[in-house]
Order: C-alpha cells, then sequence, then structure tokens
C-alpha cells in the first residue's frame, strides 16, 4: 500500500504539465519549500529570477527530487491554490488525447474558461488561424473579447502551451510603443506576482502589433454585476463585498511595490475562473523613485475616474498612493451600490470630484459608506493608506 508521500508524489507526476501551465503562487510556494529545506538557496535564486510563472514552475519541479518532497509541494499546493488540485483530482488530467487533437500544429488545450468555453471551441477547429510567436488566435469580431465601443482590441487565443488566453492587439506606434513597454515592465515584475493581479503569459509581435497575452478571465467587473444582480440578495452581497477586498488586494501588492495603478475603473477589474478579482491594465501605471511619494506626469487616467488632486486646468498631473485611494474608494461605491457613482454619472461628475460633493444614498450599509467617504475625502492627506482600508471594519469577520 501506497503511503501519503508516495500518493502525493504520484499526484504532482502526473500533474506535472498541468501544474507548470496553471500554477499562480508560485513565490509563496517556493517560500514555504525553502524554510522547511527541500530547496536550497540557490534554486530560489533561479525561481526568482526566471521570467514567467511557468519558467518559475519549471524551476521548482526540477529541484523535487523525492517522494518527501513532492509531497511537501503538494501540500504547499493545497494550501496556496486548493480550487486547482481539487479541479485537477476531480478532472484527471487535463490534457488532450491523440485521437482530440485535429492537428499536430495546434496546441493541446488546457480547458478552464466555462463562459468561452464555446468561442474556444470554434476557434479550435478554425483551419487558418494565426500564429503569431508562441500565440494562437483567429482575427475575427466573433472572437473579439473586449467591451463594445471600448477601442481596444482583444481576442480570445490559446498559447502553445495550451493555456487559454486574452491577446491584446496594440498598434505600433512613438505613443504605443512607450505604453507597452510600460505595461510589460509591471506584468514581469516579480514584486507585483500574486493571486489578485492579472497573471501574464507572453508578449510577441509582427511587423503591424505587438501582441500582449494574460490568462484569460472570464468577465471583467461590469459584465460580472450583470450575472450577480441574478443571485438572491444574501449570495450577491457576499460576492460584492468579496470583490471589493480582493481589488484592495490587488491595489495592497501594487502600493508595496511602490506602483501607482492610475486607471482603476470597473472594465480594469476581471474575474478568473474561480470567481476571484484581479487588478488589470498598467499601462499609464508608474512606479515611485527612490525616496519619492509623487510621480508628476500629464493628466492620465480615465473621465470620472480621477482623483480630485490630478483635476488641474493645465492639463499636468500629480499622482500619489492617495490618488488611487480616492478612485477606489469610487469604484468600492460603485460595486456596493449597483453601479452608481458617488459623485454622480452625468457630466457633473468631474465637477463634483473637484468640490468634492457626493452622496452615498444607494448603500445602505453603515461601515461601508463610512469607509467610502473615507477613502473620497477631497483632502489626500486625509485618505487612509490601503493597508488602513483593508483593516476597517466592514471587512471583519463575525469572530473578529
Amino acid at each position: 500500500m501506497k503511503t501519503m508521500d508516495q500518493l502525493h508524489a504520484q499526484f504532482v507526476d502526473c500533474h506535472r504539465a498541468d501544474i507548470i501551465q496553471r500554477v499562480t503562487p508560485v513565490m509563496p510556494i517556493a517560500d514555504g519549500l525553502i524554510a522547511v529545506k527541500i530547496i536550497h538557496h540557490e534554486t530560489y535564486s533561479k525561481i526568482r529570477a526566471a521570467a514567467t510563472n511557468m519558467e518559475k514552475m519549471r524551476e521548482l519541479l526540477m529541484a523535487l527530487n523525492s517522494d518527501k518532497a513532492k509531497s511537501a509541494f503538494y501540500k504547499l499546493l493545497e494550501t496556496n491554490d486548493p480550487f486547482l488540485v481539487k479541479d485537477l483530482e476531480r478532472e484527471g488530467s487535463s490534457a488532450l488525447t491523440s485521437s482530440e487533437v485535429l492537428d499536430p500544429q495546434i496546441p493541446r488545450w488546457n480547458k478552464s474558461s466555462k463562459r468561452h468555453g464555446t468561442k474556444l471551441e470554434e476557434l479550435y477547429k478554425e483551419t487558418d488561424f494565426e500564429k503569431v510567436g508562441n500565440l494562437y488566435f483567429y482575427k475575427d469580431e466573433k472572437y473579439m473579447i473586449s467591451p463594445e465601443g471600448s477601442g481596444a482590441q482583444v481576442y480570445i487565443g490559446l498559447s502553445e502551451d495550451g493555456i487559454e488566453v486574452a491577446i491584446k492587439l496594440i498598434t505600433k506606434n512613438p505613443k504605443n510603443n512607450k505604453d507597452i513597454e510600460n505595461e510589460l515592465k509591471h506584468l514581469q515584475d516579480l514584486n507585483l506576482e500574486s493571486q489578485y493581479i492579472v497573471r501574464y503569459v507572453t508578449f510577441t509581435m509582427d511587423k503591424d502589433f505587438y501582441y500582449l497575452a494574460s490568462r484569460l478571465c472570464e468577465y471583467d467587473l461590469v459584465d460580472y454585476m450583470d450575472e450577480l444582480r441574478l443571485q438572491e440578495q444574501k449570495d450577491k452581497d457576499d460576492a460584492l463585498r468579496k470583490i471589493v477586498e480582493e481589488t484592495l488586494l490587488g491595489l495592497q501588492v501594487l502600493h508595496r511595490a511602490g506602483v501607482i495603478h492610475r486607471d482603476i475603473k470597473p472594465r480594469n477589474v476581471l474575474i478568473d475562473t474561480h470567481k476571484r478579482a484581479r487588478l488589470a491594465d498598467f499601462g499609464i501605471s508608474r512606479k515611485l523613485e527612490e525616496g519619492k511619494t509623487t510621480v508628476y506626469t500629464v493628466r492620465a487616467g480615465t473621465r470620472g475616474w480621477e482623483a480630485t488632486e490630478t483635476l488641474n486646468p493645465d492639463g499636468k498631473g500629480r499622482y500619489k498612493r492617495s490618488s488611487d485611494i480616492q478612485v477606489a474608494g469610487m469604484l468600492t461605491y460603485y460595486i456596493l451600490s449597483d453601479g452608481k457613482h458617488p459623485f454622480g454619472d452625468d457630466i457633473c461628475c468631474e465637477v463634483n470630484i473637484s468640490n468634492g460633493e457626493y452622496t452615498l444614498d444607494d448603500v445602505r450599509d453603515k461601515k461601508a459608506t463610512d469607509l467610502v467617504e473615507w477613502m473620497i475625502n477631497k483632502d489626500p492627506e486625509k485618505r487612509p493608506t490601503v493597508d488602513k482600508v483593508l483593516d476597517h471594519p466592514y471587512f471583519w469577520d463575525d469572530k473578529r
């Protein structure tokens, strides 16, 4: 009869490919393994230096040379990504059998998305798909998943490793060159690796476009709220509170790394296959210089989702972490009020933000309105840090 260590090792060996492709919290697992001396500092350094999650996981798995080591890995994986462990145990290996592969040039497909499953099935059967770098997709409107009227071109696709991806097409020109370079820098920053930040997969280009691929999510916040309206009120309230907290946890990751998002809004919060909220779109994010608290640039962001101190008539903006906090407060109210804006949804919104005139009548929870009022204060010095926001009584459980 096999021991528990052997069973755990068998699981790791059997699902090696899926683990490499699907595990997000690689560094927390590596931290746990080095703490119990399963891996050494040299291996840990190689893992940190790897450019993508998949490369990190490959380095990590290569160091697991015994059943005991693999069992320790399994336990940490179960702690850090329990949904994935359950999925793999329930589904078995997600690799396609040879009879399912339609063409040896098409990647195997690790099925994950429920919402986009039909589109992916159709894409997989296309005979004239495009391949750019290690990305497979089809430039057709039916495979476009960006919101109508957004101006963005985002297509559903597959990576060569079989991962479902959202591929953002960015036209090559001097302005976009800077934005794509900036977004790549943040997506590849090891300090921003988190289950609350959209997961970067790969980047490639051709003569006309840049192609930035991230892990495919099910919804953006606007579409997800449409789904939540169909739920019972108690379930809906719990789900909305969870979205608020996870969005703020993503912002906490950014702020601790010295990064200001500068474009927090409903469309930039994505919901993954585990219904977890992730912050996305770092094209205009900026990293604070060492010892600095403010970034000075031209005005940036989206109308109606800008902090009071950035609305300067001369077009110059000064951005602090507290600027993100005020806009995150607006977003919190939007989530909890079923799509309302505390400063109004009409042409007066920007004026109201400048004047500090708001209404919180569409949220009845007093702890929630207290939190929002604290965050959207006109005076940046009176707004809380993201750590203090997350410690607010609104997020306390019954025990606390």
